[in-house]
């Protein structure tokens, strides 16, 4: 393998802190805003670090391998941003994007996309031909690699005379002859018979421990996750969960715990409620912490005391919250009453009043918490009801002029201009001024005779509503 391609030659990264890839709040949407709007990626975040072998596994349809081309530059819909060695290729122009392709990223694909007119020794040589290299020095280059992957002795041959695994060697051949950084691999051995699979894995292996090469491979097979050093599982395009491979990926599983554990995090039992209880409303979760603050205020007004005191305590006082009780006196009867007679919990004075002042706030906390959460729940319903029906007004303007939108936040404005009017907010030269105003002033930025159509046809769907 010596100068295998130039692939030796591995640039030096700032240890493995800095990841090669970095994606932020990353969305593709196709049709946006209209009836049959497609959501194929979903507010995906994610870092790649320099030399991992990643696998992007799922079933099909989920996203995987428009993930795959939002990275490689190819994808048109992305919203968000992807970063590759600090620079956001979302913003490249296609002459840089480009360079992108021919220095820094190779490509494999499960239908190899081989050349049927060239040789399999041309075919390899293309990439080099772009960036201009000399006759001489792609063809030695090519003729290495095809050596190294055991397919010289079909240099000469086309593709149609090769068999899967063959064809899938010289796609390796051709994607990696410019020395790039990272490579990329939609379902590689998809087509493959089970022998050709592993030859596969086992080459992009040796590329990604011995050349360095920072490798994300799509699948949707398990037989070859523990080839990975993470795997991003992905479901209806979103990223649902990452697993380490301790084994071979210790350096990234200890970047990953330090970073863990530099959080900050809340108190165990506090985030335990957090979690188990996410999808409750802020006034239920209220009621679970009566625990904690009954716990609060009786180590709050006791020292000295036993463990077994301490709980009774807590339990009577647990039960005061829950009943809500707000008379003062009821209070201080309940917490100075003797035990034995007057089913109380016979504090002194002093301390009763201190505790019946706290539990009184306490109360008072959980009221306000429930009323706010009910002023709450009536704003969101009918604010719910304006923002369905702004999306359904929305996807039948949309569908009806067949307008596309540029982005999300076109959307977001869209809508927000839509519910105005049904509002009474603007009028109906506020709408059409908004519609036809450029993006960056604060518009949509349609054409104006869109726009003039679109206002009119709104305006008739509102006759008809409030007739």
């Amino acid at each position: 393998m010596k100068h295998l391609a130039g692939c030796g030659e591995t640039k030096q990264y700032d240890k493995m802190s800095k990841p090669i890839i970095k994606i932020e709040k990353l969305n593709v949407v196709y049709f946006l805003g209209r009836s049959n709007q497609a959501h194929a990626l979903k507010n995906i975040s994610l870092e790649i670090y320099p030399e991992e072998f990643i696998i992007i596994f799922g079933p099909s349809g989920c996203g995987k391998s428009t993930l795959l081309y939002s990275i490689a530059g190819l994808e048109t819909k992305v919203q968000g941003d992807i970063f590759i060695d600090n620079e956001n290729i979302i913003k490249l122009s296609l002459n840089k994007l480009e360079t992108l392709h021919q220095r820094k990223i190779g490509m494999i694909f499960q239908a190899y996309y081989l050349v049927n007119s060239l040789t399999a020794l041309d075919n390899v040589i293309l990439p080099q031909m772009a960036i201009g290299a000399s006759r001489r020095d792609r063809r030695k280059k090519a003729l290495e690699l095809l050596e190294f992957f055991q397919v010289k002795q079909h240099a000469f041959k086309f593709p149609n005379e090769l068999s899967g695994g063959q064809q899938q060697r010289v796609a390796i051949c051709r994607a990696i002859i410019n020395d790039p950084d990272i490579l990329l691999a939609d379902e590689p051995i998809g087509n493959l018979d089970s022998q050709s699979a592993h030859t596969v894995m086992n080459l992009l292996k040796t590329l990604n421990e011995k050349q360095k090469k920072t490798i994300i491979l799509v699948t949707h097979d398990p037989a070859f996750l523990n080839y990975a050093h993470r795997v991003f599982y992905m479901k209806d395009g979103a990223v649902v969960s990452v697993k380490v491979n301790h084994a071979v990926n210790q350096k990234v599983a200890a970047l990953l715990k330090e970073k863990e554990e530099a959080r900050i995090t809340m108190p165990k039992e506090l985030e335990l409620l957090a979690r188990t209880y996410s999808t409750l409303s802020a006034a239920q979760i209220g009621s679970l912490l009566i625990p904690f603050k009954a716990r609060e205020i009786v180590f709050d007004a006791f020292t000295g005391l036993g463990s077994q005191e301490v709980k009774s305590i807590q339990k009577r006082v647990e039960s005061l919250l829950v009943q809500g009780v707000q008379d003062e006196r009821e209070i201080l009867a309940f917490l100075d009453q003797e035990t034995r007679h007057g089913g109380g919990i016979g504090l002194d004075k002093r301390t009763a009043l201190k505790m019946a002042g706290k539990l009184q706030e306490v109360v008072k906390e959980i009221k306000l918490l429930e009323n706010q959460e009910k002023r709450i729940q009536r704003s969101y319903y009918q604010a719910r009801e304006i923002d369905k029906e702004a999306e359904q007004v929305r996807c039948y303007l949309l569908d009806l002029f067949n307008v596309e939108l540029k982005d999300l936040f076109a959307l977001d404005r869209l809508d927000s201009i839509i519910r105005d009017r049904l509002n009474s907010r603007i009028d109906k030269n506020g709408l059409l001024k908004i519609l036809d105003l450029p993006f960056k002033q604060g518009g949509i930025g349609l054409d104006k005779r869109i726009a003039k159509k679109m206002a009119k046809r709104l305006e008739l769907l509102m006759l008809g509503k409030y007739q």
